[in-house]
């Protein structure tokens, strides 16, 4: 592999990341934890999330390729995004279903906003995410 595949690589884990610690924040806030002033660090994670968003996906073109219509694409193609959009809804399913068992037994009552935007967020980038972590060549990357 790479230096450039080891970048992208990182940039998707750092997006994963930034998702994870922005949630964190938040529901230490909502739980009392922190107090309500800690919500300005919301912006460290929001920043974190759009610099590797930008690195893994914009420039590497994968988010247009996977958001592409299917006659803009050839047939590898399709078949690489088909076999990405299978692999992540089944990954996508295992989250979400973990996430609302975990409201449930944890007593956190319903599933806000700031989650809901959160979930439809990796359901967008998740098949972008198997799709460069799995290529070995980004000739698409437009460095």
């Amino acid at each position: 592999m790479n230096t450039q595949t080891y970048r992208h690589r990182f940039s998707v884990i750092l997006n994963y990341l930034g998702i994870i610690l922005m949630l964190i924040i938040f529901y230490l806030v909502k739980l009392q934890v922190l107090k309500a002033a800690f919500l300005l660090l919301e912006i460290l994670p929001l920043f974190i999330i759009i610099f590797s968003f930008r690195n893994a996906f914009i420039k590497t073109g994968i988010w247009k390729m996977t958001h592409a219509p299917g006659k803009q694409l050839d047939e590898r193609e399709m078949q690489v995004i088909l076999h990405a959009t299978n692999i992540s809804y089944s990954l996508f399913a295992i989250v979400v279903l973990i996430v609302i068992y975990l409201f449930l037994l944890c007593g956190f009552g319903q599933i806000d906003a700031v989650l809901a935007i959160s979930i439809l967020y990796i359901a967008h980038i998740l098949p972008a995410s198997i799709l460069l972590w799995n290529e070995r060549n980004h000739s698409r990357d437009k460095e």
